[in-house]
């Protein structure tokens, strides 16, 4: 996991956030990957190319790019050079082999006879454009333009923002986990690797990335005595981290001072391993602007812990926050662990508001239309 902080201020323009938001980062295949898929394709990456619909296409038809444009920035920033491929493509790449085991291979795994095969190769070991071409069928020559037009395209990434314009709004800050994995069971010996947060992980000073706003569902209550309670476990704790700054700040400066419970719940497997944050946390409980935090260590007992064991844990307190001060409860992380969290709190609605399961997942989908039970969740 790293922190990264990217400044605001680029070119004499300014980047501005709330609290919270989402910075959506647009990908890089990166210069290195872009330049050997070039050479391989017998391109320069400095030609210029410009695509156009057939006529017999439509009014309605676009090119699967904006164009004209390089070679390099088609490469590099709008095609998917590592996404499986499709079996469209395959099809396509198989009629451009010259030679014929290969092009057999990659019929084959096209074919309805291959869905296994393709199952194992391309979706499960996550086998891209670039691997085949570079590794798989040198003899193959696709059309440049069918390519572009069959390969995936590189679609923007979400990260919640972990900080706060009210602390700092001369800087946006990320906590990444960069995915650079290996693989299990039948794909083993390959590595699974993040496009976006590795190439966020690499970035170094001075380097910059393309990025732009978003606006989220996270955005502390307008009333200041209304309970906070937040479970974000590993780096679903970046929109809590942007909320305590923003407390905080309001606490040393005197306005707005939030007098309502703000309780956290974190989740990682050891203290000493993966504790995101800690000096930070631990000085916000010391200045008051985290009044509880409940720590989840999965792997430091022999027993598992998870968050959704802490909420269950505090189930009376938290049903008490909810109903009778109108608390507000936000959840960041994996979906499995949202989904446990939603049931801990059910339980607690059940067991100490004295209502049915019925009556209690009513409540809860009260909670979110009313905007006081917000997720942000990912597979």
């Amino acid at each position: 996991v790293k922190h990264i902080e990217l400044s605001t201020v680029t070119t004499g323009e300014k980047l501005t956030y709330r609290t919270a938001d989402d910075l959506t980062v647009c990908c890089d295949n990166g210069l290195s990957l872009a330049s050997k898929v070039a050479k391989r394709l017998n391109l320069s990456l400095d030609d210029v190319f410009a695509l156009k619909p057939l006529p017999s296409a439509g009014d309605g038809a676009h090119a699967p790019l904006p164009t004209p444009c390089t070679v390099e920035h088609a490469l590099r920033y709008y095609t998917d050079l590592r996404a499986p491929v499709s079996k469209q493509l395959l099809l396509l790449l198989a009629d451009s082999c010259k030679d014929s085991t290969e092009a057999s291979k990659l019929s084959r795994l096209a074919s309805t006879e291959g869905k296994q095969e393709y199952h194992d190769y391309i979706t499960r070991d996550g086998r891209g454009l670039a691997e085949l071409l570079l590794d798989v069928c040198p003899s193959c020559n696709p059309p440049w333009a069918c390519m572009l037009e069959l390969c995936a395209k590189l679609s923007p990434r979400f990260y919640t923002i972990s900080s706060s314009p009210e602390a700092d709004n001369k800087t946006v800050h990320l906590t990444v986990k960069v995915l650079r994995e290996p693989m299990r069971g039948a794909a083993e010996g390959r590595t699974k690797e993040g496009i976006c947060s590795t190439q966020l992980g690499a970035l170094a000073p001075g380097m910059s990335a393309c990025v732009f706003v978003r606006s989220s569902g996270f955005h502390l209550p307008s009333d200041l005595t209304a309970p906070v309670i937040m479970v974000g476990p590993g780096t679903g704790i970046a929109p809590f981290r942007a909320f305590l700054q923003q407390i905080q700040t309001a606490r040393q400066w005197g306005y707005s001072p939030r007098t309502g419970d703000v309780r956290l719940y974190f989740g990682c497997r050891r203290e000493n391993e993966d504790y995101l944050y800690r000096d930070e946390l631990s000085a916000y409980m010391q200045a008051g602007a985290l009044t509880s935090l409940r720590i989840a260590f999965s792997r430091q007992q022999a027993e598992k812990v998870y968050v959704q064991h802490k909420v269950r844990e505090d189930g009376k307190e938290l049903w008490e926050l909810l109903n009778e001060k109108n608390g507000h409860f936000y959840i960041c992380g994996g979906t499995s662990m949202g989904r446990d969290v939603v049931a801990a709190l059910q339980e607690a609605i059940v067991a100490h508001g004295n209502m049915t399961e019925e009556a209690a997942g009513r409540y809860i989908r009260e909670m979110q239309a009313q905007g006081r039970l917000v997720q942000e969740l990912w597979s």
